[in-house]
This record gives structure tokens, C-alpha cells and sequence, in this order.
């Protein structure tokens, strides 16, 4: 299963500085992780797109949180996803083993792709 995502950057900077808006996308690993950039609305932006991403592979969305999926980084800078609640629950139901994800930015572009493998 693959699942992809596009977002403006734009979009999220407007979002960010609302802190309801951040509690209920990210964890907080992730907040902890994109403060210490200086661009933060195009790290938002792709850790969004990989949890849409993510979402639209596992194909049950609505009754996951996007805080269930928490984007990570191996020591490498590789990118790697952990499930949480229903978003596990899910995964754990298909006959896959692992999600792999791939995530790019730009100042104007975030994206990200998930695979289920």
C-alpha cells in the first residue's frame, strides 16, 4: 500500500502558531525535534505530509489521531514512523511488516510518501 501527500508550506506557517493546532497534530518527540531548526513551518509541513501520507497507506483513517503517528529520525537523518492507539491497531491488522517514508521540503513545498512493506 502507498500513500503520498503535498502541502504550501504556507499553509502550515498560519497554523503554528496556534497551540491547540500543534497539540493535536504533533507529539510532543516531534515538537521537541522541530525546535531546534530555524525553519520550522517546512519541518511542520513535512512531518504533516507524513502522517497524511501514512494515513491514506493504512486506508482506515477516521478513527486515528494523527498524533498515533509519530515521525522519528534514525541517527542517520533517515525518516521512520511509530504507531500509536488505532493507527497501530490498524497496521497491525494488515499483513505487513514495516511502513517506510520518505519526506521532502523546500521553503514553498512540503511532501512525503509512505509505503506499508
Amino acid at each position: 500500500m502507498l500513500g503520498i501527500d503535498i502541502l504550501e508550506v504556507e499553509r502550515i506557517e498560519k497554523q503554528i502558531s496556534n497551540e491547540n493546532f500543534i497539540s493535536k497534530v504533533f507529539t510532543q518527540n516531534e515538537i521537541n525535534y522541530v525546535n531546534q531548526f530555524k525553519n520550522k513551518a517546512e519541518h511542520y509541513a513535512g512531518f504533516f505530509c507524513a502522517k497524511e501520507s501514512v494515513m491514506k497507506a493504512l486506508e482506515d483513517c477516521k478513527q486515528m489521531s494523527m498524533t498515533e503517528i509519530e515521525v522519528n529520525h534514525k541517527p542517520n537523518g533517515k525518516p521512520y514512523v511509530k504507531l500509536f492507539g488505532k493507527a497501530l491497531e490498524v497496521f497491525e491488522k494488515t499483513n505487513f511488516k514495516t511502513i517506510e517514508i520518505s519526506i521532502s521540503q523546500t521553503k514553498t513545498y512540503a511532501t512525503a510518501v509512505a509505503m506499508l512493506v
